[in-house]
């Protein structure tokens, strides 16, 4: 297996994590509605809102996938506090510990209180969440935002 880096996106690589939402948006629509607009496209309003710390996940050289963190939590409205706004791996690299390797990453490179909210909806999400926040000791808890139910881990990193 390929080294697995996290690596802060810079401002022109915004188009390319557009482009990789559209790849998440297609693959959450088997839990979750999200309308295509005219044009062909997923609408996605947040980019904007979570570029604070933005990461793309590489394998070797190859992308693998993305992480938008930022610093408060939307479901609880604590701040500050580390949030994994939008997180994900493309197919082709889940289940072979790039997920995990990206997470643990995250949480060293942004030490302190988290949220990580998952909609219970997303049953493979949920799962890779649960496992991979196990070391961490989250107190789990859940949680109704915006129309939907959520399973939100809390704890402290580093």
């Amino acid at each position: 297996m390929s080294t697995i880096r996290l690596v802060p996106a810079r401002p022109d690589q915004k188009p390319v994590i557009a482009n990789l939402i559209q790849l998440y948006l297609h693959d959450m629509t088997e839990f979750m509605p999200f309308p295509v607009g005219a044009g062909g496209r997923y609408a996605y309003d947040f980019l904007d809102r979570f570029w604070r710390s933005p990461y793309l996940i590489m394998s070797g050289d190859e992308i693998a996938g993305f992480a938008l963190v930022i610093d408060e939590c939307p479901l609880t409205g604590r701040a500050p506090c580390w949030f994994m706004a939008e997180f994900f791996v493309l197919k082709a690299y889940r289940k072979t510990g790039t997920g995990r390797a990206a997470v643990a990453q995250a949480l060293k490179a942004h030490p302190g209180q988290w949220h990580i909210a998952v909609p219970h909806a997303n049953r493979a999400a949920q799962t890779f969440w649960a496992k991979t926040l196990a070391p961490q000791a989250p107190i789990s808890r859940d949680t109704h935002f915006d129309g939907d139910d959520w399973r939100l881990h809390q704890f402290v990193a580093g």
